[in-house]
């Protein structure tokens, strides 16, 4: 029998049991037969847990968001309000499903994978450990985009399948990394062994990018 948090009005979170039903509908959450809810985790008003669904120890399942039949949502993963998430789909632990977002049919997210709001993964689409997706993407159907995340020595370096690189808070297409980037390092003050560095990051994603179109 395990234990989730509600929010209660004037109180903030408070824990209950998942067989108080009759608090369940104070809330119009709904929690279909043989769904399970880990200890620990916090449900919003209006969710709905579909018949089957799995939600971890101290997971975070945003108001009015809908949980699938069979899907699974990791242990400390959240998922924002209104999110989707389809028959099947698997959420891996600590990953972040941005509010309005869509996860299709029998789609992947990975452990500490972050999907933006309003973004759309299609049916069985598989995004890896710790790939970050912004807001407003689209991921197609099946699809198993190649994400990039890098560690630079001055600023992060991030690519997911788009003509676009982010470079710290700069977000350019990559053929403007490709012919300006020497111009956009000095402006920011990096360094020549930096600009070099950062040049062979962007090389490497564009020629990744140009074999992803082939």
């Amino acid at each position: 029998m395990s234990k989730i948090f509600l929010w209660t009005t004037g109180k903030g979170w408070e824990e209950f049991d998942t067989k108080n039903t009759e608090e369940l509908l104070k809330h119009a959450i709904s929690i279909g037969d043989g769904a399970s809810i880990g200890d620990g985790a916090s449900i919003g008003d209006g969710a709905s847990i579909w018949y089957g669904a799995s939600i971890g120890d101290g997971a975070s399942i945003g108001y009015g968001a809908s949980i699938g039949y069979g899907a699974s949502i990791g242990d400390g993963a959240s998922i924002g309000d209104g999110a989707s998430i389809g028959y099947g789909a698997s959420i891996g632990d600590g990953a972040s499903i941005g509010y309005g977002a869509s996860i299709g049919y029998r789609a992947s997210i990975g452990y500490r994978a972050s999907i933006g709001y309003g973004a759309s993964i299609g049916y069985g689409a598989s995004i890896g450990d710790g790939a970050s997706i912004g807001y407003g993407a689209s991921i197609g159907d099946g699809a198993k985009p190649i994400i990039i995340y890098i560690i630079g020595s001055k600023h992060p370096v991030s690519y997911w399948a788009e003509d676009r690189i982010d470079i710290g808070c700069h977000h350019q297409s990559i053929r403007l990394w490709s012919e300006h980037f020497r111009e956009i390092g000095i402006k920011e003050g990096y360094s020549e062994t930096e600009i070099a560095e950062y040049g062979r990051y962007i090389e490497m994603i564009r020629i990744t990018h140009e074999m992803g179109k082939a």
